[in-house]
């Protein structure tokens, strides 16, 4: 997510994980103040991807699903439908 946050510094770059220990450390990184090399565009949410999804109706210009484990996992894999229909209403 930093990458892409860096790559498009004009683009809001959200990431999304259940687990906060996981998006711990790149959101420190992306809060540093900018002339040290913080992101200001990138921001990091912890919970559920369906639900957060939700509230990004017809907000989303591209959806990245990186490294899906657990639930998420499931939802890509068995084509889940409610998750299928948040990302499309999202996009």
């Amino acid at each position: 997510m930093l990458r892409a946050a860096r790559r498009e510094p004009r683009a809001l770059v959200i990431g999304v994980d259940a687990d906060a220990s996981s998006v711990r450390e790149a959101a420190r990184r992306a809060a540093k103040p900018a002339a040290k090399g913080g992101l200001p565009n990138a921001i990091f949410l912890v919970g559920d991807a369906r639900t957060a999804l939700g509230l990004l109706v017809g907000r989303v210009d591209e959806l990245r699903i990186v490294l899906p484990w657990g639930s998420l996992l499931h939802w890509v894999l068995e084509g889940e439908r409610s998750f299928a229909l948040a990302v499309a209403g999202a996009l």
